[in-house]
């Protein structure tokens, strides 16, 4: 029987005080359509703060800091736009670790808006322009890239996709 949802799957969203909380309340209402299992990991202890346009926003509970985070306990990564938080993720040594797993290991990986800037600074192959150009989503590999006004119907259809693909062997990842 096919697998049609993310039903068990263990998803990392990772975030820094300043993320889009719109987006990141989008994501997790997807995540709980799809019964998946959605882990907060940031730098931050305790809380990390979301951001609504120019206003601060909620607080949310972090569930493992980046420096005692492993990619191979996930199943997928999940960076939500945000340009407060990115500039703190492309600081923490730990989310470039992160990153650099997911994609060496072709692990599904979701990343919206200008959230693709900061996997090409980590990873050199990855051509923004080229990705970003065929629409309100694009790929590299098992890289989703998603527009920050794409559906969330939209966004569900092609991140199951992803995670789904079926991949040759199994890898570890750190």
């Amino acid at each position: 029987m096919t697998k049609t949802t993310l039903s068990g799957l263990k998803i990392a969203i990772m975030v820094a005080d300043g993320f889009g909380e719109k987006n990141f309340i989008e994501i997790q209402k997807m995540l709980m359509g799809q019964n998946a299992q959605l882990k907060v990991i940031s730098a931050s202890t305790g809380l990390v703060q979301g951001r609504t346009g120019t206003q601060l926003g909620m607080s949310y509970p972090v569930d493992s800091q980046l420096s005692e985070t492993l990619a191979v306990d996930f199943d997928a990564l999940i960076i939500p736009s945000g340009e407060a938080h990115l500039s703190a993720l492309a600081e923490e040594l730990h989310a470039a670790r992160i990153i650099k797993a997911f994609l060496r290991e072709n692990m599904p990986v979701l990343v919206q808006g200008d959230a693709l800037n900061l996997i090409s600074e980590i990873d050199t192959a990855i051509q923004v322009d080229l990705i970003c150009n065929k629409g309100e989503t694009g790929r590299h590999n098992r890289l989703l890239w998603a527009d920050v006004e794409t559906s969330i119907a939209t966004l569900t259809r092609e991140f199951v996709a992803v995670c789904l693909e079926d991949q040759d062997g199994d890898s570890a990842a750190a």
